[in-house]
């Protein structure tokens, strides 16, 4: 059912109330003698039936959602029925108690057009003071994320490349451990063996995780903000590179079944979503993890599920764990577990899906990821 947007609603009533003041006040021009008092009159009522509509259309230009436009317009609808309401009880315990009843329309008129105005001032301010508290709330979550991976993820990365840097250093060098050179070595590295390629191998792919992870910092940043660009991604593709990056582990056995292509509309920070379901599965196994991975799609969704053999989590802790609140916000600011995934929550929100917990029946947690379908012509466009 079509209904009209919060503005237009707030725009009719001041339009209904200029045109009553103008009809009634125009009568009353034959009726009275002289037209002075009718104009002033007009003036009055006409001139709080002006505001009524020109609050209307700053709430068109506020930027306002069609649901907040709707908040406001109740507030002026509100404002109207009370303040008019006010003043036709007092008319009726004048009529009740016999007085006479001069010119009772033009009080009506002033109270519901100040009841109007006075409603719509109170809904945008309130309206506006919650928008500006939750961009400030998202920034904090922004905050928190940016937080967690640069103390977690690349604090990780880091330690790896200094780590590999200092076997490459010393293998180049020929260095057995007391600083000395051992006999043959040129110091050439490509002459440094196995060792020395395989660092170096392994500094370049951590560097390469390293910038990825920035710009993916980037995107969840944007989307947490609600300055994100989302536009047509593959959430097949996304997982599959993911999964790409476990094929060298032998303590992690995966069982991928994914849909050739799973368009969703969102971001570069759909990557984290999916990066944090699989690291939280692979951290959490008793020993060797096992995960069972799958994307697939129906009546216009598109589900991602990550099932492990972990410990599983207790029904009582998984609220918290995709909160929008304290709990969540705190977990992501000390690098605990739970911060990866208020990470999923607050992104998988952003991009108008759901995510549940539920038990797998691998003998852990089954974590599912429900996002809308990407329409061709609607993401182009």
């Amino acid at each position: 059912m079509w209904k009209p947007r919060g503005y237009a609603a707030v725009v009719a009533i001041g339009c209904s109330l200029l045109l009553a003041a103008t009809v009634h006040h125009g009568a009353e021009i034959g009726s009275v003698e002289g037209a002075l008092g009718p104009a002033l009159a007009l003036a009055l009522d006409g001139g709080i039936a002006l505001g009524v509509v020109y609050a209307g259309v700053r709430i068109r230009d506020a930027g306002f959602t069609r649901h907040e436009e709707e908040r406001v317009a109740r507030w002026a609808a509100t404002g109207t029925l009370l303040a008019a309401a006010a003043i036709g009880a007092t008319l009726l315990v004048r009529a009740v108690e016999g007085r006479p009843l001069v010119e009772p329309v033009f009080p009506l008129l002033v109270a519901a057009g100040s009841g109007a105005l006075g409603g719509a001032i109170a809904g945008y301010l309130a309206v506006r003071q919650e928008a500006e508290a939750r961009r400030a709330h998202d920034a904090t979550r922004a905050v928190s994320f940016v937080n967690h991976l640069l103390r977690h993820d690349l604090r990780n990365d880091l330690s790896t490349i200094r780590g590999y840097a200092d076997l490459a250093g010393s293998t180049d060098r020929g260095d057995d451990g007391d600083g000395s050179l051992e006999r043959g070595s040129t110091g050439d590295r490509d002459s440094a063996g196995p060792g020395g390629r395989d660092a170096v191998a392994v500094i370049a792919a951590k560097a390469d995780e390293g910038l990825d992870r920035l710009e993916t910092t980037s995107a969840v940043t944007d989307a947490l903000l609600g300055d994100s660009d989302l536009h047509r991604i593959d959430l097949a593709a996304v997982t599959r590179e993911t999964l790409e990056g476990l094929t060298e582990r032998a303590d992690v056995t995966v069982d991928a079944d994914l849909i050739e292509a799973a368009p969703v509309t969102a971001n570069d920070g759909l990557r984290s979503v999916v990066d944090n379901l699989v690291e939280n599965a692979v951290e959490h196994a008793d020993g060797d993890a096992t995960l069972r991975v799958s994307v697939r799609d129906g009546d216009g969704t598109v589900t991602l599920s990550v099932d492990d053999d972990g410990p599983g989590i207790p029904p009582e802790r998984r609220a918290e764990l995709f909160g929008d609140d304290d709990r969540g916000t705190t977990a992501a600011d000390d690098g605990s577990d739970g911060g990866g995934l208020f990470i999923v929550g607050s992104l998988v929100e952003e991009y108008g899906g759901t995510v549940s917990i539920e038990e797998s029946d691998l003998g852990g947690t089954r974590f599912e990821v429900r996002l809308p379908r990407a329409d061709r012509a609607a993401s182009d466009s």
